[in-house]
């Protein structure tokens, strides 16, 4: 039989093998292929981050801008995607001229990433500009140029290639399903995935929302090519399906969308809501945001919406959904 991986990440690991420390960082922290110990998880990621593994602290600098897992550190998590910038990341590379740049700028060259380092101003980012209403109820809000172009291809390129066709709640299990409704693909921006951009991108949500970060999501880039649809749907969960009760139980409604267009060189693709004759497909890096649920927190079945097909070209999004109770 094959040696276990996490046994052979260990074995390497012990021998000093800073990227296999991270990697199995990385199984402990998600419980990925082992029971999860973040305590463990994170340790290992630091300990690599230390000892000059880029990919280590390309992590460690996601769980520093993250809440899951102790307080959140802004100043940690620059820190640390400086020191992954510095050692070679190039994920880290692009997201640090991006943070640099601000949520106005575009995408800047250079090498000099102690110089974007301090030109990072968090502040910025947490001012995104302010929503246009186009409904009262149910709500429905535009909020344009929330991202630079720059951000919105590295979100594209961070699920470029890590693909996966999309699924919807399996009304039977309570679980996720592949469904003829749904035929566009989707790649969910973990831990390993997201990085630090993507804390920032959602914390900026949490400002135009009120909502903490920690009610969201995991955040989806769902691609679409010509003639692939999500067709008309609801994204609250309904109460009146028994397979939802544990799920409402622990997080509760998903009560509101977050939606940022991440190209425009696609003809068609709207997000169509038939109920209030509403089309609308933004400019790249324009988002839409629209509750799920009535004023009393009672689904609203007007909210149901369709993705539609692009005619020509392929369509990105980032998709953020947002749920009643933030996660323990």
């Amino acid at each position: 039989m094959p040696a276990d991986p996490v046994d052979a990440l260990e074995r390497a690991a012990r021998s000093g093998d800073r990227g296999a420390a991270a990697r199995l960082g990385l199984c402990h922290l998600t419980g990925r292929n082992v029971p999860a110990n973040p305590v463990r998880g994170i340790a290992l990621i630091e300990e690599a981050a230390r000892a000059g593994d880029p990919e280590g602290a390309y992590l460690a600098a996601t769980i520093a801008s993250t809440s899951f897992w102790r307080p959140r550190n802004w100043e940690s998590a620059f820190d640390y995607l400086l020191q992954a910038a510095e050692r070679g990341h190039e994920a880290a590379r692009a997201a640090l001229r991006i943070l640099a740049a601000g949520p106005s700028g575009a995408n800047g060259e250079g090498s000099d990433w102690g110089r974007m380092r301090e030109d990072v101003n968090l502040d910025a980012w947490l001012t995104p500009p302010e929503p246009r209403l186009l409904r009262e109820a149910p709500r429905i809000e535009v909020i344009e140029k929330f991202l630079p172009p720059a951000a919105c291809k590295w979100l594209v390129e961070r699920a470029r290639g890590r693909l996966q066709r999309a699924t919807i709640y399996d009304k039977a299990t309570g679980g996720t399903t592949e469904d003829g409704r749904r035929t566009n693909t989707q790649c969910d921006l973990d831990i390993e995935l997201g990085g630090v951009l993507t804390f920032v991108i959602r914390a900026r949500i949490s400002t135009i929302t009120g909502r903490r970060d920690a009610a969201m999501e995991v955040p989806k880039v769902l691609h679409y090519s010509p003639g692939e649809t999500f067709a008309e749907h609801f994204d609250y969960l309904d109460p009146a399906e028994p397979a939802y009760a544990r799920e409402l139980a622990l997080r509760g409604q998903r009560t509101d969308t977050f939606l940022i267009y991440l190209n425009d060189d696609f003809t068609g693709g709207e997000t169509r809501f038939p109920e209030l004759d509403i089309s609308h497909a933004g400019a790249a890096g324009d988002a839409l945001l629209f509750s799920n649920v009535a004023a009393d927190g009672k689904p609203d079945e007007a909210t149901r919406h369709a993705g539609l097909p692009p005619t020509t070209g392929e369509k990105w999004l980032f998709s953020q959904w947002i749920r009643e109770f933030p996660r323990n």
